[in-house]
Parts: structure tokens; C-alpha cells; sequence
């Protein structure tokens, strides 16, 4: 039944599908020494309101993981790991190593008996806090996806063999990058995620965004909008509910849209006094067999 009190659309910023971006990509400079002539991003954003949104607690039919590319999944949180809030993040490093090598060594298990995953390798990990908890006028983070599929293969490409590229591509394996995410709060009041059903995405309305760092260059994808595409997220998303996205596919390895654009919403009434949102998001490749019949 739905919930008269949550919302059904949601205000989330966008790309600007600017004709700008036919002739220089998309751009983001994160390293520190820049020269004062240079502008930081090219990057140009527009906030939309109304975006088709859908609580997932409302709704029979959940969404699958094969089917909208995410799924919100049950798992009993891994107290015995030590991970309680995102301060393991201002840990001495050893003992921060120590929880967060104990937390991913807890989820390891989880693709392997979720999705039936014969090898999973946790390449990446990411804690977050929301340092605020009063309304915001508007969101503050466009809808991204993690990694263009260049840059995604490449990712593979230095985890899996050789031999293991080799049989992906001729389909005697599935090799995937997912990402886990899962709050570290008991019950998500402020700024939930919400992703977008990748079926309602084309490659068109993606454009990738080149993140400069001190040391390297990365791939990520903003999503521009488009009157199709339909969101959905989890009311009251807890410690026990992970988020699984698809970041990348080797069954459609140059495919943009397999991604899952995803982003933070605003809600319109916060409550007040409400627990920032604390997450953390662990990043993997993991391999199937094609024999099992997954999609």
C-alpha cells in the first residue's frame, strides 16, 4: 500500500545536454595544483523537477538485478566485523585496515551465495557521511554512474588473467563489476539513494565525464535527462538491506546503459533531528559461469 506521506517524483540534477560537449568531454580537475587560467570543470548541471520516483516497498513486483540492473537485497548486518559508523574511517590506520579487511571479508560470501558467484575480489571500497541533516532547497549530487566501460575494463583487465579475458569474451564466463552499498545507520531518514531503471536508459543520454587526479585520470558517466526514465528507491532503508548495481557486464562490455545512474535524494519533509546518512560501498569483479542461467 502506498504511503501517502513519501513521495512520488523527486527533483535529482542532471547533465546539460549541451552541444559544447560534441566538441570537448566533459571534464573534472580533483588535483591540487592548478593554474589560476584553468577552469576546474566544464561540467554544466540542470535541476529537474518530478522525476518519476517509486518506493520499492510499495510495489509488488521488485526490482531484479538482471532485469533493472539493481536490487535491493537482505542481509544481516556483520556486527562480529567491528565496522558501527563511518569514524572507522579516522581510525590508526592498522586498526581501520583491520575493520574494514573484517567487513569485506564478511561480504565476500555475499555474491558468492546471493548470485551464485564462483570468485569474487573486492577492488575498492568508500565510507560516507552526510553532514547535514536540515532540508536542503536543492540536491547537491547529479546522477552519476561509477566508471565509463573503457575505464571499467580496464579495471577487469588488471584483476582477471588473461586466460579469464579470453574465455569472458567468448562467453565460457560472465564477468561483472558490482557495486554493494548499504548504510551504516539503522534506518536511512535523510538523503536516500535512489537509482534509475537502466531498461528506461539509452546510451545517448550518457556522456562521459574525465576526472583528473593528482596521479591518474578516471572515467565516470553523467546521466542527462530524458521523460523516460523511472526511479525508484527503499523507504527506511536499514543496516540489513543492501543495494546491489550493475557497474559493468562483459556479456555487453561497450553497452553504456548497463550501468546504474544512481544518485542522492532530497526528501521533501526531512524529519527533524533525523541520523545523518552514514554508508559504505564495497566495489567487485565477479565472475559466473555461463552455464548458469541467471537473466
Amino acid at each position: 500500500m502506498n504511503d501517502p506521506t513519501l513521495p512520488t517524483s523527486a527533483t535529482l540534477s542532471h547533465l546539460v545536454d549541451d552541444p559544447i560537449y560534441e566538441e570537448e568531454e566533459p571534464y573534472e580537475i580533483w588535483a591540487d595544483d592548478l593554474p589560476v587560467n584553468v577552469a576546474r570543470t566544464n561540467v554544466k548541471l540542470e535541476i529537474i523537477p518530478y522525476c518519476p520516483l517509486t518506493d520499492v516497498r510499495s510495489i509488488d513486483e521488485k526490482p531484479q538485478l538482471e532485469k533493472f540492473g539493481f536490487e535491493w537485497m537482505h542481509q544481516d548486518f556483520p556486527h562480529h566485523a567491528g565496522l558501527h559508523s563511518s569514524d572507522c574511517v579516522d581510525l590508526k590506520p592498522r586498526e581501520q585496515q583491520n575493520v574494514l579487511d573484517a567487513y569485506v571479508a564478511s561480504m565476500s560470501d555475499f555474491p558468492q551465495e546471493q548470485l551464485k558467484c564462483f570468485q569474487v575480489v573486492c577492488w575498492d571500497w568508500r565510507v560516507r557521511k552526510s553532514l547535514l541533516t536540515k532540508p536542503q532547497k536543492f540536491p547537491t549530487i547529479y546522477s552519476l554512474k561509477d566508471g565509463s566501460p573503457d575505464f571499467m575494463e580496464k579495471v577487469v583487465s588488471a584483476i582477471a588473467s588473461p586466460q579469464e579475458l579470453l574465455e569472458a569474451k567468448s562467453g565460457k564466463y560472465r564477468i561483472r563489476v558490482l557495486t554493494l552499498w548499504r548504510p551504516l545507520v539503522d534506518v536511512v531518514k535523510t538523503n536516500p539513494l535512489v537509482c534509475c531503471d537502466t531498461r528506461t536508459v539509452k546510451d545517448t543520454d550518457l556522456d562521459v565525464v574525465q576526472k583528473v587526479m593528482d596521479d591518474t585520470v578516471e572515467e565516470g558517466m553523467y546521466l542527462k535527462w530524458n521523460k523516460d526514465h523511472r526511479w525508484y528507491w527503499q523507504s527506511d532503508q536499514t543496516r540489513d538491506d543492501v543495494l546491489v548495481m550493475t557497474v559493468w557486464d562483459s556479456r555487453r562490455p561497450t553497452t553504456k546503459h548497463v550501468a546504474v545512474p544512481h544518485v542522492t535524494m532530497v526528501l521533501p519533509v526531512p524529519l527533524s533531528g533525523a541520523q545523518p546518512r552514514e554508508s559504505i560501498e564495497l566495489r567487485y569483479v565477479v565472475w559466473n559461469g555461463t552455464g548458469q542461467h541467471l537473466s
